[in-house]
Parts: C-alpha cells; structure tokens; sequence
C-alpha cells in the first residue's frame, strides 16, 4: 500500500504503468532485469485486478501512479524471490517453527496486541519495510537492508504527512511490525488487494477462490525473510491479519503448531470503525468514495468470513487458541501476552516484559490522533450488525 516506486532512489513521480497484465509484467522485467516470476497462475488474478482498477477504482491522478506502483512492488518482489530461491534453495528448507498469529475481526486489538508482543526482544518481527520488501534490494549487503527500510521510511512519511487520517486509524511506521497482507497481496487472489482501491469484481472474485495459493505464498517469504534474518534460533514469529479469521483451518494447514489468540469486540463497534478505515485509505487512490458503499461491503465480507470460521470452527484445534477480549488488551496487554505464552509453552521472561511494557507505553490511545464516525455515515444499523453476527455473539457475545 504505497504510492512510491520499487528503489528508493526512484523518481517521486514515475510515469503511469497501463493497467494491463502485459505492461505490468513488463515493468517488473524491465525493473528487475529478471523474467522468471515462477507459477503464472497468479495472472488469472492480477487481470482481474487491472480490469476493476480500470473500469470501477475512479482513480485519481496519484491513485494511478500510486496502484501502478503497488501492483509492480508485488510483481518485482515476486522475481527477486524466485531468482534468491535458484541460487539459495535451502530458503525453501527453512522451519516455521510454532508462529503466535494474532487473527480476529478488524478493530478488536489486534494490531495492539501483535505490536506490544513484538516488544519481546526474542521473537521475530514482521515490521513494515520487511513486508513492502520482502526481497533484498540489488546490491544489498547481508544484514544491512537500509535501502529497504529508507523506502519504508517514506511510505511513513508520505502517509503521516498526506494522509493523516489513515495513520490515526492504522499507523504504519516503517520500523514497527504490522500485519502480513502486505504479503499475502502478492497472490492476486487476496481481497485486501480491493481495500485500498475499489475493485468490487475483484473482491468478488477473491472471496471465491481456494485460498491455499494465498497461504502458500505467506508461508514461502515467511521462509525467505527468516533466511535472510540466520534463521529461527528459537525465536517465534509474531504474525497478525484479521482475514485470517475466515480461514484458520487453512492457516493450521500451513502453520500447524501454531498457536492463534483470537481477538473479539462488539461487532456494531469493529464494522463502523473498519468502515471509516477503509474510507480514510481510499483517499489515497480517489476523490469519489461513496460511505455508504464501503460500509455495505465491508460489513458483508466480515460477515462472510465470521459464517466461514464458525462452519469450520468444530474442526479447529480449539485447545491451540487463545480468546481475548477487546477491553482487556487495552487494560493489560501484558496480562493477555502472559497468558498466549502460557498456551505457547514459552517462558514470559523479565527482559519480554520489559519489552512488552515499553512498547505500550510508547503507543498510547490515540498516539497519531483521535478521530470518530457514525454507524449510519456508512449506511450501517446496530439491529442489522447484530442479526448478521448472531451465531457468533452467541459464542462470544
């Protein structure tokens, strides 16, 4: 999710790339020297995605540039990752051992509760300049990826200075963690492609595609950024995304031991507030956003995922979850880590708590800005946010 170009040392305002499948592979070859992107089923997608941000996005002149650069950020990493794995075939030897994902509906916690727990200095962090670039930029020297977190720096800087709306909502610091859709984007079958523009045909066509390719992907540069870090030694990967709600049983596939801390709040709270989230970050893209839209969609697709993870939940290794309340990451998010560690069978050491306590103290409610919004700016109704979601407030109201 970012309007600059692949390097850093780019131009701040690159020509627009034509959104069709041949001018972006195009592109990314021309970018990167490179021609073998691997598995092309990924174009299935990708040609979907080019067609609604053609034909629906309404994009702006920076939305343009901006999404063309998006889809050419995945696309480059894409080569880059396929060429490393031809001359380093043990990446694809590394172990993802016992990964804690923090997952559940938007706007309950999670990102808190995944950036207090990154405060432990023994666990792995998936912080933002990783996700934008998960593949070495030419020329980089092993352990030095300043390059990569310069370019994170001024996705930050363009975000806090050009929008600060979306920072308030969902802060994106270049060297804090945030969630892996950033990833899991590069498979052109995720709907979080269609958040940041609108692109309801491709939305539509994510939600019914098998979602393996996706978590395969996520798992592959899980492997490659582990490579590129020496390697596991005992430290746990914090991973979150609230779209992994809907697919847990295929998560457990590809992370067996892994242990999942489900977060949950009033969803008449999480559907507005993911709402506005979503009218905040289209400003990047376009001028024509119509909130009562965003807040049907959205609503529905939440809903979607929330009907698919109670079809499979009996299935779930339910004793490898631990539930946490909204209320109570906010009170004592330390609290809530002691007890995902507890299931974890990992050690809560002084130096982790300390850690933890420091993040969280260093990010209070409201660090980038206070803002509010309405359930009915969005077209939403409390009585209909809780006929929808009544199977799960029974579980977990």
């Amino acid at each position: 999710m970012t309007n600059q170009a692949v390097s850093a040392e780019a131009p701040a305002m690159p020509e627009p790339i034509p959104f069709y499948v041949e001018d972006m592979l195009a592109a990314a070859k021309n970018a990167t020297g490179l021609s073998d992107f691997g598995d092309m089923g990924f174009t299935t997608g990708l040609e979907i995605l080019c067609n609604s941000l053609r034909n629906e996005a309404n994009l702006h002149e920076g939305g343009v540039i901006g999404q063309g650069q998006e889809l050419l950020r995945l696309l480059v990493n894409r080569l880059r990752y396929i060429e490393d794995v031809k001359r380093h075939p043990e990446i694809r030897e590394e172990k993802i051992v016992a990964p804690i994902v923090v997952v559940g509906l938007p706007r309950t916690g999670t990102s808190k509760l995944q950036r207090v727990m990154s405060g432990d200095p023994d666990v792995q962090r998936l912080e933002v300049w990783r996700l934008l670039n998960p593949a070495p930029f030419p020329g980089e020297e092993p352990g030095n990826p300043a390059e990569r977190i310069e370019f994170g720096k001024i996705v930050e800087d363009t975000f806090r200075t050009q929008f600060p709306g979306w920072m308030a909502r969902h802060p994106m610091e270049a060297q804090e963690p945030d969630e892996e859709l950033f990833i899991m984007e590069m498979s052109f079958e995720s709907a979080v492609s269609a958040m940041l523009a609108r692109a309801p045909t491709f939305r539509e066509f994510s939600v019914k595609c098998d979602p393996r390719p996706t978590y395969k992907i996520l798992f592959e540069m899980m492997q490659y950024l582990q490579w590129q870090d020496g390697g596991e030694k005992g430290r746990p990967w914090i991973m979150k995304s609230p779209v992994h709600v809907g697919y847990l049983d295929i998560l457990f596939e590809f992370f067996p031991d892994a242990t999942v801390v489900h977060c949950h709040r009033d969803p008449v709270k999480t559907v507005p507030s993911f709402a506005t989230t979503i009218h905040e970050l289209r400003k990047t893209t376009t001028n024509d956003i119509d909130p009562a839209e965003v807040g049907q969609e959205w609503f529905e697709y939440w809903a979607s995922l929330t009907d698919r993870y109670l079809e499979v939940r009996d299935s779930l290794p339910l004793d490898r979850i631990v539930n946490a309340h909204f209320s109570e990451i906010c009170d004592d998010p330390v609290a809530v880590i002691k007890r995902i560690y507890a299931k974890a069978g990992r050690e809560m050491t002084p130096q982790a708590i300390e850690g933890c306590k420091n993040y969280n103290e260093s990010r209070p409610a409201h660090h980038w800005g206070a803002y509010s919004y309405t359930l009915e700016e969005y077209g939403l109704s409390e009585a209909a946010i809780k006929a929808r979601f009544a199977e799960y407030l029974k579980i977990f109201g």
